[in-house]
């Protein structure tokens, strides 16, 4: 049996009988004694008992004085004095008798401030040793916040927290400031919830990597002012989000322990937080209105990628664009760059090619010898970085490339760059035939963005091909009236392989042909497809045909024909990777090219860098 008497500042006096080896004192209540006072931290103290031998330990980085000295660890004497924070405990040795438990009820009556009680004290003298249990009442402005709290949060998916949590700010925090904001690249805060007047204060970066170790919070005295700072935890996402409140020396028991909760209840619940349709305000409605724009229709399809992109471009994790090639997977990236709740930022793209990493490696991580470049994060902090096709890079250099991401995520209070990547149609099946590795793939999985095709999007065409011309137009310097139903109906019928890139060429060239003032006019030329449909050109043959005609010597040379032209418009006209598909050598493939008068499709290509 162990004897504490704790003595509060305001001359308050509790006795403790405790029959265990190993007794934890501190703030939080699973501690075997709870002191709540000034200075006293969540676990601050342990004294053990081993036989007749009773030793104490000061918790890590906590101030523990003994008899006037300040100690870190040390064995009690009967009657020695230890002071924690504004609390003195005096040990009064141990005993092996039973505890009586008597439970003094301070609840009845007025109101009662904890270090205000006084019980009768348990003394050697009495002919049965007894320990106390002390029932005590919160403040009412503490109860009725914590009450809030749990309205706020209990209701997971039936209202918006962020307008409840701005009351609870003006309502328990009157007359003085509190917010809750994230820390951007630069180490500014950025409010989400605020109620605050005035310039934010400006941090060091150390403060903020001080906070990310587990239970730290920290106390700003800045001029004429005094604030709580805690840390909102996020996960693997950074950089935290932070709770910053002003508080006064008669309030700051409690705003401790109150910012302190709704902290960890944000951490929690912080993805309703992020999806809450009241946050961004005006920045939402102009990031509807530029999507709209950017991407009109009505299909379910394009529904998705405008709620994906909007999802993406207010948060920092990296993104995955899959599409494609020539839907405009690099564009979305710059759109995602542009439409940042904080301002748009800078955008460096990379092309990863197959059977060339020595060159990307260079680019993105510098010669291996020169330090004095840095690295791609010191290079292009603050922007969005691209790497296109990753996909078409060695598993070894994929494998960098996840260190790297990796180590910027996590570290300091947040990525330096935004990363963005972006891969064929189907990543699910890159990673299953090993064209992808696992462990990029994982840093992406959080925000996928699928690119549809056009096929998908056929309902959205005519809307499309109308928003196009406009920005054609403009780009050729010509006013166009509108465009044929003729010529619509062409383009609807056409099957674009190459997608948003092919329509656009198809449309330049059309506005080209058209006169200043006009509608446009014309046909896109019909041409032969895997499940039907006619081609142009010399040996003009109806796919359909093909498959009734037993004349070799008219079907083989229609088909190498078809496959020939479809494997190049694929490649925008990169004869040597068309010739690899196609199982030819170069000059076979020029050959034939020549003798079926196939179009030069490298036009295509330079029409697509904005791919």
């Amino acid at each position: 049996m162990m004897t504490l008497i704790i003595e509060g500042a305001t001359g308050s006096r509790l006795t403790y009988q405790l029959d265990k080896p190993i007794v934890s004192i501190g703030a939080a209540s699973r501690n075997d004694v709870v002191l709540r006072a000034p200075g006293v931290a969540p676990k601050h103290l342990v004294i053990q008992r081993n036989q007749q031998v009773t030793t104490f330990l000061g918790q890590h980085q906590q101030v523990v004085v003994l008899n006037g000295e300040r100690r870190s660890r040390g064995v009690l004497k009967v009657g020695d004095r230890i002071r924690i924070g504004a609390v003195t405990i005096t040990y009064q040795g141990g005993s092996d008798a039973e505890a009586d438990v008597e439970v003094v009820d301070t609840t009845r009556g007025e109101e009662t401030d904890t270090e205000s009680v006084s019980t009768k004290p348990i003394t050697r003298s009495d002919r049965k040793p007894r320990s106390e249990i002390v029932l005590y009442r919160e403040s009412h402005r503490l109860s009725e916040a914590r009450q809030q709290l749990v309205e706020i949060f209990r209701a997971r998916m039936r209202s918006d927290p962020v307008p409840s949590l701005r009351t609870f700010f003006s309502v328990i925090f009157t007359e003085r400031q509190a917010l809750l904001a994230v820390v951007d690249e630069e180490g500014s805060f950025q409010p989400v919830v605020s109620q605050w007047q005035g310039d934010l204060p400006r941090l060091p970066a150390r403060t903020f990597d001080e906070l990310a170790s587990v239970g730290r919070y920290a106390i700003l005295k800045l001029v004429g002012l005094r604030m709580l700072l805690y840390p909102v935890d996020r996960g693997s996402l950074r950089p935290n989000a932070y709770l910053l409140a002003e508080t006064t020396p008669e309030n700051e028991p409690d705003d401790r322990e109150l910012v302190g909760e709704l902290a960890r209840m944000l951490s929690i619940h912080w993805d309703r937080i992020e999806q809450s349709p009241s946050l961004f305000g005006e920045w939402q409605s102009h990031v509807q209105r530029t999507l709209e724009g950017t991407y009109p229709g009505s299909s379910q399809a394009v529904r998705v990628l405008r709620d994906s992109v909007a999802d993406a471009a207010r948060s920092a994790a990296p993104v995955m664009i899959c599409g494609r090639s020539g839907s405009g997977r690099t564009f979305l990236a710059s759109l995602i760059a542009s439409l940042r709740p904080a301002g748009p930022s800078p955008v460096h793209v990379f092309q990863a090619q197959a059977d060339d990493d020595s060159r990307l490696r260079l680019e993105l991580f510098g010669p291996a010898e020169d330090d004095d470049q840095g690295n791609l994060t010191d290079r292009t902090r603050g922007s969005v970085v691209v790497v296109r096709d990753v996909h078409l890079m060695s598993q070894g250099l994929q494998r960098e490339l996840s260190a790297a991401i990796s180590e910027d995520v996590e570290s300091g209070y947040g990525p330096a760059v935004r990363w963005i990547v972006t891969t064929d149609e189907d990543a699910m099946t890159m990673l299953n035939e090993g064209r992808l590795d696992i462990a990029l793939y994982r840093l992406f999985d959080r925000r996928v963005i699928r690119v549809p095709s056009l096929d998908e999007r056929r309902e959205d065409l005519p809307l499309i091909v109308v928003r196009l011309l406009e920005r054609v137009g403009a780009e050729q310097g010509k006013q166009i009236r509108g465009i044929e139903l003729e010529t619509l109906n062409s383009l609807l019928e056409y099957s674009f392989d190459g997608e948003m890139t092919e329509l656009l060429g198809e449309l330049r060239r059309l506005v080209s042909a058209a006169a200043d003032g006009e509608m446009v006019r014309g046909l896109v030329p019909r041409r032969a497809s895997v499940g039907g449909g006619t081609t142009t050109g010399p040996m003009e043959v109806a796919a359909t045909d093909l498959l009734i005609d037993d004349d070799l010597k008219n079907v083989i040379p229609a088909v190498e024909r078809l496959i020939i032209d479809r494997v190049l418009r694929r490649e925008k006209g990169n004869q040597s990777q068309s010739a690899r598909i196609l199982n030819l050598s170069r000059g076979a493939l020029i050959a034939k090219i020549k003798e079926y008068d196939i179009p030069d499709y490298r036009s295509l290509r330079r029409a697509g860098r904005s791919d």
